[in-house]
């Protein structure tokens, strides 16, 4: 009889309205991920990955999600969890040939709508 009555109060509580819970996760969600190929679709691991939030100052992005120092990235990340106007752009290794591209990250109540990027660096 108590669990009856348990049941039915709990399948009436989502109804009243004075519950304001929300169930975000703790993780941080990378805002923008960023590959970078060349024209036979090669990842270039040591491409230079910069970009600008909402016109600010350009930023390096981060190599590999974590390090700062480039070379030997898989893929990069602009930061996390920071919703905006990006402007990214990726560099080649000896600096004459650049990719750019912008994109918008939203965000939820929770975390940002992250995107994902590949660069195409030309021959």
């Amino acid at each position: 009889m108590r669990i009856a009555a348990l049941l039915a109060v709990s399948a009436l509580l989502p109804a009243c309205g004075n519950f304001n819970q929300s169930f975000c996760t703790l993780e941080a969600r990378a805002s923008v991920q960023v590959r970078v190929v060349d024209a036979r679709g090669t990842l270039q691991r040591d491409a230079r990955v910069t970009f600008t939030l909402d016109g600010g100052p350009e930023q390096r992005a981060l190599c590999n999600g974590s390090e700062q120092a480039q070379g030997n990235c898989d893929s990069w990340v602009t930061g996390y969890e920071q919703a905006g106007a990006y402007v990214i752009t990726a560099t080649s290794a000896d600096g004459q040939r650049t990719a750019r591209q912008s994109v918008s990250v939203g965000e939820d109540e929770c975390h940002v709508q992250g995107q994902s990027v590949t660069l195409t660096l030309p021959d």
